[in-house]
């Protein structure tokens, strides 16, 4: 859209870049404690899985359902069957 406006892809990076600053001005800092998380979670991942399984737990999800849940993002799952399964687990009860 901005090409055909004569805007090059320089352009468009830098005004997508200020749009983008505008909107949100604290990008940078909340990009970087998003940094920081990460870089905890990749270091202690036993203590997150205990922490999303408490949430899941004060929430109501069955703790068994929030144990698969944690499991998503890893390679290879089949994430259709697993949403299922843990949808039985909430339905079932636990």
């Amino acid at each position: 859209m901005l090409t055909s406006l004569g805007v090059n892809q320089t352009g468009q990076t830098t005004i997508l870049t200020q749009i983008g600053a505008l909107i949100n001005p604290n990008q940078a800092q909340e990009l970087a404690i998003c940094s920081q998380i990460l870089m905890f979670a990749s270091t202690n991942p036993a203590l997150v899985a205990q922490l999303g399984v408490k949430l899941a737990t004060e929430q109501g999800i069955p703790p068994a359902a929030a144990q698969l849940a944690m499991t998503l993002a890893s390679p290879g799952v089949d994430i259709p069957a697993r949403v299922l399964q843990i949808e039985t687990i909430i339905k079932n009860g636990g």
